[in-house]
C-alpha cells in the first residue's frame, strides 16, 4: 500500500440504496483496480464504496444513518502513521481501533465490543512486532492491524482486481449534487464542513 487510502463498506442494505443514502450517483465508467470513486458489490454481500483519505464521506456525520438497519464499516490510512477501522450498526458505533505509530509502535486505541478476529491478529502482530525488534528493524507491525481487520471482515482487499472478486469491473460514482433535493445538499455541506474537524476522530 502507498500514499493514502479510504473507503466504506455495508452489508445489510443494496448498492443502490448505499449511494442514494451518501447523495452518490453511478457515472457509467468502470474500472479493473480500486480506485477513489468506485464502488463494487462483494459476493459475500458486502458493498464497497472507495473514497479518498479524510473523506467527509467517512465521517460518524455520514455513517451511522447509513448503518441504521445493517452493518457498516469504515477504513482510513496513511502511509506514514495512522490507521483506523471504525464500525457502525443499527445506527450505533460498535468498535473502533485505531494506531498511530507517533504515539507508539506498540500503541492501539480501541472501543467498542472488538469482533472475533481481532484476538488473533492483534498476537500476530504481536509476534511479528517481537521479531522485528529482536532483529533490530525499524518497523511499525501494527500499522496494519485495523486495515487487516477490516478486511478479514468485509473480504475486501484494496489492491484486489475486481477480476479476484469474481466480479467484472469496479463501477464508478461520482457525487449527486445536481440530482438530490436541496435538504439532502445541505446535509451534504454539513458534511463537508465537519470534515474539517481531524480526520481520525469519529466522536
Amino acid at each position: 500500500m502507498a500514499g493514502t487510502r479510504g473507503w466504506l463498506a455495508v452489508k445489510g442494505k443494496e448498492g443502490a440504496a448505499v449511494l442514494a443514502e451518501l447523495d452518490l450517483v453511478g457515472n457509467g465508467d468502470t474500472y479493473p483496480l480500486a480506485q477513489r470513486g468506485a464502488c463494487i458489490a462483494l459476493p459475500n454481500g458486502w458493498f464497497v464504496v472507495i473514497t479518498r483519505f479524510a473523506s467527509p464521506l467517512l465521517t460518524e456525520d455520514s455513517l451511522l444513518p447509513l448503518s441504521k438497519g445493517c452493518k457498516v464499516v469504515a477504513v482510513q490510512w496513511d502511509e506514514a502513521s495512522i490507521s483506523v477501522a471504525t464500525a457502525w450498526e443499527d445506527g450505533k458505533p460498535a468498535w473502533h481501533v485505531e494506531h498511530n505509530g507517533e504515539s507508539g509502535v506498540r500503541v492501539l486505541v480501541t472501543s467498542g465490543e472488538l469482533p472475533p478476529p481481532f484476538d488473533s491478529l492483534h498476537a500476530r502482530f504481536e509476534a511479528e512486532q517481537d521479531a522485528a525488534d529482536m532483529a533490530g528493524d525499524d518497523v511499525d507491525c501494527f500499522h496494519a492491524l485495523p486495515v487487516e481487520l477490516a478486511e478479514t471482515i468485509t473480504g475486501f482487499e484494496y489492491d484486489l482486481a475486481a477480476k479476484a472478486y469474481g466480479v467484472p469491473a469496479f463501477d464508478g460514482w461520482k457525487m449527486g449534487q445536481e440530482a438530490i433535493p436541496r435538504a439532502a445538499s445541505r446535509r451534504l455541506q454539513r458534511r463537508m464542513a465537519r470534515s474539517a474537524k481531524p480526520w481520525w476522530r469519529f466522536w
